[in-house]
């Protein structure tokens, strides 16, 4: 690709990325009590469901986990991921995309104006409750943004931890992402709403205020879930019920009390840390 049409192609794109606003979610979610609580979580190992490599050559180094899919509000799948770029569909021949294909699984996205992200082929086929253009929330580099679940990996081995073009460089504006070049750390958190699908999504692009009205909505009941609505920063306010350590957020255990100790490993009591 000569200068001129790399640069022609990069302005095209950067332009699009105005719409950035439109799917970020509303500054009073608590995106960082998310995170913390999601961090915690993985540290802590709770209902690992399945392991892939973020990369070919690593090892099963993400893992997607399930504890919070008991939520009575918002049940999600979640993990830590890196971020490659996806340029499938209207734009797979976008710069480093040598293997792009023209379409994505359920259409043909423009990867400069939809919001995506994408799940290893074996976990989505492995799991029917994941609806096609699944509702997504991506916590990236301190804010939360709201995606699709617009495609999926097939390779071998299947990897994780990709985005539409537009999702990566909304999420990473100063390091000029494209198909060849992706965020390496395994710092981004990935939401998955398995069963709740936004309405307008066509063959080529989507209503993206339709995107963030169901994100704001499902990610209040996350937090809420989590504890985050009072702003207490981390699922330190009531104490959920629970039956079991999988009950509970982060790294907190279903406690019994006695003299105000917690005994955990009991059929039912409280969540405590």
């Amino acid at each position: 690709m000569s200068l001129l049409r790399a640069s022609v192609f990069l302005l095209s794109t950067f332009s699009s990325f105005g719409l950035a606003a439109d799917f970020s979610a509303d500054p009073s979610i608590d995106a960082a009590g998310i995170y913390k609580d999601a961090d915690a979580s993985l540290k802590s190992g709770k209902s690992i469901v399945a392991s892939y490599p973020a990369s070919p050559g690593d090892s099963d180094n993400v893992h997607i986990q399930a504890d919070w899919l008991n939520h009575p509000h918002a049940p999600v799948y979640h993990f830590l991921a890196d971020m490659d770029v996806d340029c499938d569909g209207v734009d797979y021949k976008c710069p480093g995309n040598g293997d792009g294909q023209k379409e994505t699984d359920f259409g043909a996205l423009d990867a400069r104006s939809v919001p995506w992200y994408v799940l290893p082929n074996k976990f989505y086929k492995a799991n029917k409750g994941i609806k096609p253009n699944a509702l997504g929330a991506i916590i990236c580099d301190g804010k939360m943004y709201y995606g699709i679940f617009g495609d999926s990996n097939g390779d071998t081995p299947e990897v994780i931890g990709e985005a539409s073009l537009l999702l990566a460089n909304t999420c990473f504006p100063k390091d000029g992402l494209n198909g060849g070049k992706g965020h390496t750390s395994l710092d981004v958190l990935y939401i998955v709403f398995p069963s709740q699908v936004p309405s307008g999504i066509g063959e080529n692009t989507i209503d993206i205020s339709a995107l963030k009205k169901l994100g704001d909505e499902q990610a209040r009941l996350l937090a809420s879930d989590l504890n985050l609505d009072s702003g207490n920063g981390g699922g330190s306010g009531d104490q959920d019920e629970c039956n079991s350590d999988g009950d509970c957020s982060g790294s907190q255990v279903c406690c019994t009390f006695s003299e105000s100790r917690c005994s955990s490993g009991k059929s039912s009591g409280k969540c405590d840390g």
